[in-house]
Order: structure tokens, then sequence, then C-alpha cells
């Protein structure tokens, strides 16, 4: 199995490991070590110039300011911040992502409120907000209370779930333009919706450069992106505790959320690679729905939604019935497989006080026990691909 940073270990048994990253490595070897040697001999450590470089490459493939930051919880705090979401607010955020959707809000003192998702793209769309701000919110003039708690709604985050584009303008006329969107566009570097940037359609958008990320770090590493200067420019300050141009003067209460120069470093040796290695992604996405298509056929698998702007940082098929048993019988033939994820957000235990309980959010609690991300990644061998096909579909009785 993989450990965190997918790198794998030496397991006779296994064909075909979820994530190799030490293939993506091997082609920016050389380009690492002259960024890290160069930073090593500055001896400028924290928001040097690899930093610089790094935040005006990623403004330019996005069309966006770019603030790096040290990592994606980090960013989503920081968006929040600078929005003034805190005590008394409250945000609607999917109940089918990753902790830390749900635990910035907690983090920024605000309450989460759980939407559904959608059946088909398993992402927060414009019925599943419609449906939750009129169950959980009572309009009051330009602003939405909640009825349990009586917080004001301040913004909605969005989740890129896996790569796949939301459309944040099919949110935001649900909304209103009075209510920020915060994206969370940390699986989803890339990835575009009708022609927009995903992190990039709303207020501010939010990116996670951990390593198995499609452009991963060397450790954890994150960015806000905004078309906003003055946001930015908040960001900024709020990154380094808070002060402006003169670094002793704190003119906001911000805390330590900056990206180090290794890890900028890092990424710009990477960032070359991107659009060649997404392509590459999406390849190995359209191999797999043809290899696959007779699974879905027979009712027995789904296939993932398709987008033209996908990034596939995952390939997650639901597996309509033996999920476990399934990823059981693929680990026996060599072939490891992930679950994200199989708990919802509502149902957390430490996110219970906000939830209404089991069966509340029926597609996300249903999508947690269904969901299986299959081995994707740029360097994934059509050969090894091939197996997993093989192999899925003779498990399903369709060999």
């Amino acid at each position: 199995m993989p450990d965190a940073a997918g790198r794998g270990r030496a397991d006779v048994s296994v064909k075909v490991e979820f994530l190799r990253l030490d293939r993506d490595y091997a082609e920016v070897r050389s380009e690492v070590a002259r960024r890290f040697e160069a930073v090593l001999a500055s001896q400028r450590f924290v928001l040097g110039p690899q930093t610089e470089e790094l935040e005006r490459r990623l403004g330019t493939l996005l069309g966006a300011r770019v603030v790096g930051c040290g990592s994606g919880t980090r960013a989503l705090v920081l968006a929040l911040e600078a929005l003034g979401v805190g005590p008394g607010a409250c945000v609607v955020v999917p109940a089918l992502s990753f902790f830390a959707t749900a635990g910035a809000v907690c983090r920024a003192g605000a309450r989460p409120v759980f939407a559904d998702v959608d059946e088909a793209t398993l992402t927060l769309g414009p019925e599943q907000l419609a449906e939750t701000l009129d169950r959980e919110f009572v309009r009051r003039g330009e602003r939405y209370v909640h009825r349990a708690s009586g917080a004001w709604l301040a913004t909605v985050i969005p989740v890129h779930l896996y790569g796949y584009p939301v459309d944040v303008g099919q949110l935001q006329r649900v909304t209103g333009q009075s209510i920020p969107v915060v994206e969370d566009a940390a699986q989803a570097i890339g990835a575009r919706a009708g022609g927009t940037a995903a992190g990039t359609a709303g207020a501010l958008g939010c990116l996670s450069f951990y390593p198995t990320k499609n452009l991963g770090a060397a450790g954890d590493a994150g960015a806000v992106v905004t078309r906003d200067e003055t946001l930015a420019g908040v960001v900024r300050s709020l990154r380094v505790h808070g002060a402006g141009a003169d670094p002793t003067e704190f003119r906001l209460r911000g805390d330590n959320g900056r990206i180090d120069e290794l890890q900028a470093a890092f990424l710009n040796a990477k960032l070359d690679r991107l659009a060649q290695w997404t392509e590459r992604r999406r390849r190995i996405a359209q191999r797999y729905r043809c290899a696959l298509a007779r699974a879905e056929a027979s009712g027995k698998l789904v296939l993932p939604a398709a987008a033209e702007g996908h990034v596939y940082h995952q390939f997650t098929v639901r597996v309509t019935r033996g999920r476990d048993d399934l990823a059981a019988a693929l680990r026996a033939d060599g072939i490891e497989t992930r679950v994200f994820y199989p708990r919802p957000l509502h149902l957390q235990p430490a996110l219970s006080e906000f939830g209404r309980g089991s069966g509340s959010l029926p597609v996300a609690e249903r999508a947690a026990r269904e969901v299986l991300s299959l081995p994707i990644y740029p360097n994934l061998l059509d050969s090894e691909q091939d197996f997993v096909c093989e192999r899925l579909l003779a498990r399903l009785g369709l060999p």
C-alpha cells in the first residue's frame, strides 16, 4: 500500500499500486535538484523568489491573482477569514467531501450547513442548493437566516470533487450576488467549467498541493485564488499574522499561513508538466470508460460523470452492490483501490451536532457506500490499466 505520499512499499503481492509518485518525480528530478540548490544557496526559505514565481505562473494559468499558503486547509481558512466569516455565520457545504471543507468552517468559528449532492456528478448542484436554502433558512431581505441557530448565511463552498468542474454560475443564480462563493478546488487545478478555471468563478478559490494532488508538493502547500485585488491583499496580510507593507504593524488578526520556498521550488519544477500530465489523466479516463462500458450497461457499475474540463484527480466509479467485497477481491488480485469518502460529513462524529442524522442526505449517504476510486496517474501503464479492467470485469461476473 502507498504511504501518505503515495510512494508505495516493496510488496510483490501488489501488481498495480493506487498511486506511483516516484514515476512523476523521475520526470522532474534534475529540475527539482537545480531549484532546491538555488534555495539552499540563497538561504531564503520563506516568501522568496520561488514563491513569487509560483504565484505569477499560476496566476497566468488561471487568469487570477494567486497567494501561496501552507496547505489546502489553510487556504480555506484564509479565504473564509478574508470574507469576514466567523462566529454568528454559517456556510453551506456539500456532504460528500474531505473533512477539511467543513473543518475549515469550524476553525473560522462559523457553522457548517450540509447539503446533499447531485446524483450524477456527486457535487453541489443548483437543485441541491435551492433545496438546502428552502429547508434550512428563512429569507430576510438580502439575508438568509438559519432556522435552527439564527446564524446568517455568509458563503457557499462548492467542491470540485475528483476534479469534476462545478458550474459556479448556476449556484450564484440560486443565491444571488449578495452571497459570495468560496470554491474548494483542492482536487481540480486546471479544471474548467464553460471556459472558466476552477477556483476563479467565485469570490475566492482554494487549491491544495498535497503530494497526491495533480500538482503535488513535497509536503503540505496550498494557494488562495481570486480575481479581486483587494481580497488578494487581505489574504496576503492574513498569511503573515495580519502584517502589511510594514512588517512590524499588524492591522488584521492573522496567523502563520505561509508557503515555504522549497515547496514552491518543487511545484515550479512540476508546473511545466501539468498540462501534459492532465492530458494523460484524461486519456486514461477515456480508456476506463471504453473498457468498463458494459459493466455500466449491466447496472453493476456507474461510471463518473463526464465533462470537457474534468481533470480526473480520481476516476471514481459507483459499485451498485457489494463495494467493499469488490475492493477486497481486487486487493486479492494485487490491485489497490481507495474510497473517497466512506462517511459523509454530516455523519462524522466531530460534526454530528450540525447534521440531521442518518437518512437526512440520501444521495451523499448512498454514494459513500458505493464509491470506489481506481488507479489513475499520469504514468500508469496501459498494461497495468488493462489488468485492472480485466480483473474488475471478472470480479463483476463479466469476463
